[in-house]
């Protein structure tokens, strides 16, 4: 019993205190993480940041090589050209028709091919940004002779950079996780709750965090949701806790204990019981029980 780490206590007679801990994990936000894929296939060129660099949204993070955004690039240049003459013409068919050189059916088709054409750039534009292209790197390509087939991957958000799964010279496809951008600036505390101890808990609530790894600090945070369902396995009901982390002390997958509001120490208007530690209670299929020692090392589940 002794090597095994074995305690026994006796049970006493008490008034309960209404307050309530459970385990809970620390997580991003269901915002507050992204992880970068490329738009396009392609091979990594360059990793523009390195881990735990605060990026904002947009923030390049890497460049790719890709012949499918070479050829959108070419199919928009194309586009641009056909329409530029197109409108042109056009504009020489108005001219012609005002000086009755022209018919009104030339102009009509001059017309048909000036919208078709800016149709087609229209399409073309949109299959850029779709690759991520910027107005900005569209308006340069009419000052390039060549085309480039390079592209950045840019962070969607706020954050600091978790993760980078890319090397450099990597053939990737569009759906290649390479960098992960993380918002360390408020967290999720994620924890079950009995549905017994459910009238114990609601939104708005404030709740203390502490770790095992900053033992000497405890980080204060409020229920935003109490789950909806309770589930059939374990009667349990998820609750969320927003926590600011303004410092980054705390990080994403972390164990925690949350104890909720309401007072650790006894309440006068609570019923008598017999108390034990919590952590005497142990679960065998789905039955909960303590262990009653039965002398000799010997114990029962009651």
């Amino acid at each position: 019993m002794s090597a095994a780490g074995i305690q026994v206590v006796e049970a006493t007679s008490g008034r309960l205190g209404s307050g309530l801990t459970a385990p809970a994990r620390v997580t991003f936000t269901q915002t507050g993480v992204a992880r970068v894929a490329p738009r396009a296939s392609g091979r990594l060129d360059t990793i523009e940041v390195r881990l735990g660099q605060r990026v904002r949204k947009g923030t390049v993070l890497g460049y790719m090589e890709s012949p499918e955004l070479g050829r959108a690039r070419g199919d928009y240049l194309a586009a641009a050209t056909r329409e530029r003459v197109a409108e042109a013409n056009l504009k020489r068919e108005k001219e012609l028709l005002v000086k009755g050189i022209t018919s009104e059916r030339e102009m009509r088709e001059a017309e048909s091919s000036w919208a078709s054409a800016r149709g087609e750039v229209a399409a073309t534009e949109a299959h850029l940004h779709a690759l991520g292209i910027t107005d900005e790197d569209i308006q340069a390509l009419g000052l390039k002779e060549h085309p480039s087939a390079r592209f950045p991957a840019r962070s969607p958000i706020d954050g600091t950079v978790v993760e980078i799964l890319g090397t450099l010279g990597q053939t990737v496809e569009s759906t290649t996780h390479l960098f992960t951008v993380g918002d360390l600036a408020t967290l999720w505390v994620l924890l079950d709750v009995f549905e017994s101890q459910l009238p114990l808990v609601q939104v708005g609530q404030e709740v203390t965090i502490a770790t095992a790894a900053v033992k000497d600090r405890a980080f204060g945070g409020r229920i935003d949701y109490v789950g909806e369902v309770v589930d059939e396995r374990t009667r349990a009901v998820g609750v969320r806790v927003v926590v600011k982390n303004g410092d980054g002390v705390l990080k994403p997958g972390m164990f925690a204990t949350a104890t909720f509001a309401g007072g650790s120490g006894p309440s006068a208007t609570a019923p008598r019981a017999v108390i034990i530690p919590r952590e005497a209670v142990q679960r065998i299929g789905e039955e909960q029980v303590v262990f009653s020692p039965l002398g000799d090392g010997v114990f029962r589940a009651v």
